[in-house]
């Protein structure tokens, strides 16, 4: 065991199982959101395997002062992306970010709930594993403490899947990316990123409901 976590944890194969965790994303076997289940198991048994526990995915308690933590950040990129980044953004590109993806649950209560569940279970609990808790492990045994470098690689990682919402959209992703990085960074709990992260999708997704994602082209139109 102790010559299985020596090979796990150089810097090549470190290297070797983010991008394997990774490109589980495309794998043609499975579909939204049971693929971040699959990347969330393998992501356990990884961690697990390297370290002996899940000490490295920084799953640590949430109390007063997290939850204090979680309405501030949130309240603060909620409000900083969609009133400054996003029509800042979509006038750089001349383009909004394309959601046409959401249109599907406007109107439609059973779709909203469905895709909000699994919003929460993808993209709040999986893209936070992997991007953040996961990401952050791996590249830290490829390239030590650069702390900068880190949420830079991780919110390029982070971006990359979310090429079909446009150029707009995937810079949009980047910036959260950033924006999420610098959180664990901080804070070095994951309950926290993951929070912050379903908070500002649910938000988005009650827009989509809606019909109110030209909400961010107004802004544009405004800025």
């Amino acid at each position: 065991m102790g010559n299985l976590k020596t090979l796990l944890n150089n810097k090549w194969m470190a290297l070797l199982l983010l991008a394997i965790t990774f490109s589980l994303i495309y794998n043609p076997l499975t579909k939204f959101p049971y693929t971040f289940c699959v990347i969330t198991a393998v992501i356990l048994l990884f961690t697990y395997l390297q370290e002996g526990n899940l000490k490295n995915l920084n799953f640590k308690k949430i109390g007063g002062p997290e939850v204090k933590i979680i309405l501030i950040c949130y309240l603060i990129f909620e409000l900083s992306m969609d009133f400054i980044f996003q029509p800042l953004v979509s006038k750089i590109f001349n383009e909004p970010a394309d959601y046409s993806t959401f249109k599907v649950i406007e109107g439609n209560p059973g779709m909203y709930f469905k895709w909000l569940f699994n919003m929460w279970i993808s993209a709040a609990i999986g893209e936070e594993l992997l991007f953040r808790g996961f990401a952050f492990s791996q590249l830290k045994k490829v390239f030590g403490g650069k702390k900068i470098l880190l949420v830079v690689l991780s919110a390029v990682m982070f971006s990359l899947p979310h090429l079909y919402q446009g150029i707009s959209g995937l810079m949009m992703t980047f910036l959260f990316g950033l924006a999420f990085g610098l959180i664990y960074l901080k804070f070095k709990n994951i309950w926290i990123n993951i929070i912050v992260h379903g908070l500002i999708d649910t938000v988005f997704l009650t827009l989509s409901y809606y019909g109110l994602t030209d909400f961010y082209s107004g802004l544009n139109m405004v800025l």
